[in-house]
């Protein structure tokens, strides 16, 4: 945020040393030695120009309507969206979606329009004929409302129609339209459109770095070549996902032939750095160093093979990009670019720069240095002065895409507003994989596990019982990956994965650096191709460590999407207690996750359960969180009679464990996870004392099964819950309030709660005792309604 430092733009070539060298603004080819040596022609570097002009005007829409209170062209609309917008930028996305084709994927990020606009671009310029017809014909609503038709148009005809379909979506997101590309639901800062290979802009900063990681990760595994391009800009290089995601892309044994694969992630980062994470400038001010490629040498010795790019120039940024997904798609990634431009406008619009007076964090003169090197105004003069187009053609692009942006803003202000009686769509898919593709069945073992052979009669306890969930769904689909700390040559930090290693090689389990965000986002990342990754969280309590990545990633893409994905993720975790952990390895906080809505949440209480419902997890395309007590992995409380026959246990069912007879007066006693085992223990004590009790196990958080729930309190009138976590805003107040809406006439007393007190879990055994509840404060509970 300092004036007294100005940015100006300079390009001159040379090498920044740092743990060796990084190229910096090597190229400097003319447009004329292009065309000479046959890497361009005309009608590329047309297409250059009119994906730069397409951006450029729906980004001088969002100024206008801004501006101008609501008026661009002929449209008169009230924007209320963000107005993070990319003017000056746009050689960019143009030049690196030049270098890709329509199946290489990208992630973007909240000033990220033309990264949308440029994939789409492009991906429709590699279209045939036939494949225009049928994409126009797919939005039938679409072009009969835009008045597009696909009877004797020639190539261009069609191009233009798919593109103005393409447009209008966009636009109706931005205007918050049902026929947006994500219905309305995601709007200006999440453009995601996933038949375009366009994985999602993300309004959280650096939000989808981890995210691109792993669907780069899904390509080295899938081998099918796929380049994934992780647009972000500087800002977002200096938050912390950052370093884990780039640390992960880059770990060695995906090269160094410990997998049996030496193939590098085929990730590119591309560095959008216009000088200002918001304010704060990211040399001489909030960094250390004058280049963010410089720390491609902290990640391997290649240095991530980084370039710094002239990002002004939409030849250089197609040179770099296209060496960039050579090596990816070679082996070598990944890679680092680092993209040097200016925004002209703000951080968002209401941050101006007009004038000298409006001075805060960078000069006039520093932005009219830019200025004069528009990305926009240079090609094109470029382009006269080699005679690809005239000064005539100039101006009817110009025009061109000027007037189809207003007429596809004028149609999307028109067009219908989501109905508010669908506000759920696109929150969960109702799908799974209860059937796996042909191509992905069967996966080869190395070795044959030891508990094919046991007995199905005798009782395993929870840690078998997932170990062979997760073997069976693993053989059982090609898919399924298993990535976390120290899961892979030693099991994890409670043997759950013991053995699965070497059983199904390191291809398919294999361990992460200690990096929970990464952990999640590279997951999240997976599943969003294809992908079925279990990934493993040592405790609960360092979930907190990845929140972005689980509750704004994970949770809303699929809604914030328009329902577009589905997100095969399962996350395993674990809760802890009475060992002495203290507050940062024993908590339970099951509450917490559940507050987010996209997410399902599943607790088993014994061995039967957790295979079953980790079987279901893992089918589920859905994100899913198990959660698995620590003290149920081998205590016999835990134990159960498991068939070696294929099972699921369905999620969103609660199970009554011990049930009550209708004839007989009695308490509901809800629980979940390990203390089920402790409410039926008090149930049995409370039975010898003539009190009876229908104790229900909830198994999962969400979907809650009310309905088992309801029945219960129907014959009981009384309820207690029982849960490991504090009191305050534990799940039992959810569970409370909910039985007080739907079962208000039943109850013949308050419901009350068995928990923990409001205070972190305590070191010391005495105050751990006290802390944890118990049978006792069971019984007592229960005593009190009788």
């Amino acid at each position: 945020m300092v004036k007294e430092i100005t940015i100006a733009p300079d390009f001159r070539p040379g090498f920044v040393e740092v743990g060796g060298k990084i190229p910096k603004f090597q190229y400097q080819k003319t447009l004329k030695q292009e065309l000479k040596e046959g890497n361009l022609t005309k009608e590329m570097c047309l297409d250059f120009l009119k994906c730069m002009l397409l951006i450029r005007n729906l980004e001088e829409m969002i100024r206008e309507l801004n501006e101008n209170k609501g008026r661009y062209g002929p449209v008169k609309y009230l924007y209320s969206g963000a107005s993070h917008i990319s003017i000056g930028q746009e050689a960019i996305p143009t030049g690196a979606m030049a270098a890709i084709s329509v199946s290489d994927y990208i992630t973007s990020s909240h000033r990220g329009h033309g990264d949308g606009l440029a994939k789409g671009y492009f991906a429709l310029k590699e279209m045939r004929d036939t494949d225009l017809a049928k994409l126009i014909k797919s939005k039938e609503k679409i072009s009969r409302y835009l008045e597009i038709s696909v009877n004797n148009k020639n190539h261009e005809e069609l191009l233009e129609g798919a593109l103005r379909i393409y447009l209008y979506r966009i636009i109706a997101e931005l205007f918050g339209k049902e026929e947006g590309c994500c219905k309305g639901r995601g709007g200006g800062m999440h453009i995601a459109d996933f038949s375009k290979g366009h994985l999602g802009a993300n309004a959280i900063v650096g939000g989808s770095l981890a995210m691109a990681v792993g669907a780069a990760i899904a390509s080295r595994n899938l081998q099918d070549k796929k380049v994934v391009i992780c647009l972000a800009g500087d800002g977002a290089f200096n938050n912390g996902i950052a370093h884990e995601a780039m640390n992960m892309a880059t770990m060695a044994q995906f090269t160094n032939g410990l997998m049996s694969k030496e193939f590098g992630v085929p990730a590119i980062f591309a560095i959008i750095n216009n000088q200002y994470g918001m304010t704060g400038q990211q040399r001489g001010e909030v960094t250390g160093i004058d280049f963010l490629a410089e720390r491609g040498f902290g990640y391997d010795k290649e240095g991530m093979h980084a370039q710094i790019v002239n990002g002004m120039d939409v030849l250089a940024v197609m040179d770099a990009t296209r060496k960039a997904v050579k090596r990816a798609r070679d082996g070598k990634g990944p890679m680092l670019l680092e993209f040097w431009c200016s925004r002209y406008k703000g951080h968002s619009l209401s941050d101006r720069l007009d004038k000298k007076e409006d001075e805060t964090y960078r000069t006039m003169k520093e932005l009219e240095a830019w200025q004069e090197i528009d990305p926009v105004r240079t090609f094109s003069h470029k382009l006269i002065k080699e005679a690809v187009i005239s000064e005539k053609d100039l101006t009817h692009l110009k025009k061109k895409a000027r007037q189809r942006n207003e007429d596809m803003a004028l149609k999307a202000m028109d067009s219908p507003s989501p109905d508010p009686k669908n506000i759920y769509f696109g929150l969960f898919s109702n799908t799974n994989s209860n059937e796996v593709p042909p191509q992905f069945r069967n996966a080869p073992i190395l070795k044959k596990p030891e508990f094919l052979q046991r007995d199905p009669d005798m009782e395993i306890t929870c840690r078998e019982a997932i170990n062979e969930a997760l073997f069976e769904e693993m053989r059982r689909d090609k898919r399924v990956l298993l990535w976390g700390e120290d899961i892979a040559d030693y099991g994890g930090a409670f043997n759950a994965t013991r053995g699965l290693m070497e059983i199904m090689g390191r291809e398919r389990v294999f361990n992460t650096a200690i990096s929970e965000s990464a952990i999640i986002g590279a997951g999240m990342g997976a599943a969003l191709r294809g992908m079925r990754p279990v990934v493993e969280i040592m405790y609960i309590d360092f979930i907190l460590q990845a929140m972005d990545q689980l509750a704004n990633q994970a949770a809303k893409w699929k809604y914030m999407s328009g329902g577009q994905p589905t997100i095969p993720l399962t996350i395993r975790t674990t809760i802890g207690g009475g060992k002495g952990y203290a507050g940062q390895h024993a908590q339970s906080l099951e509450a917490i996750l559940a507050h987010f809505p996209g997410l399902k949440i599943a607790l088993p209480s014994h061995a039967y359960d957790a295979k079953g419902m980790l079987k279901a997890a893992i089918r589920d395309d859905n994100p899913v969180i198990v959660i698995e007590h620590q003290n149920l992995y081998r205590h016999p409380f835990g134990k159960s009679v498991v068939p070696k026959e294929e099972y699921v246990v369905p999620l969103g069912k609660a199970k009554i464990r011990r049930q009550l007879d209708e004839s007989k007066n009695g308490v509901t006693v809800i629980s979940w996870s390990y203390m089920v085992s402790l409410a039926l223990q008090a149930a049995e004590q409370l039975s010898k004392e003539g009190i009876e009790t229908e104790v229900i196990d909830l198994r999962t958080l969400y979907p809650l099964d009310i309905e088992t729930l309801v029945k219960s309190v129907q014959k009981t009138g009384k309820v207690v819950i029982v849960h490991q976590a504090v009191r305050f805003m534990g799940f039992g107040a959810e569970v409370a309030a909910q039985l007080q809406e739907k079962a208000f006439d039943y109850l013949d007393s308050p419901v009350l709660r068995v928990a923990a007190p409001d205070v972190p879990p305590p070191a010391a055994p005495v105050l751990e005792k006290a802390f944890l509840p118990g049978e006792e404060e069971i019984i007592e509970a229960v005593k009190k309604l009788t």
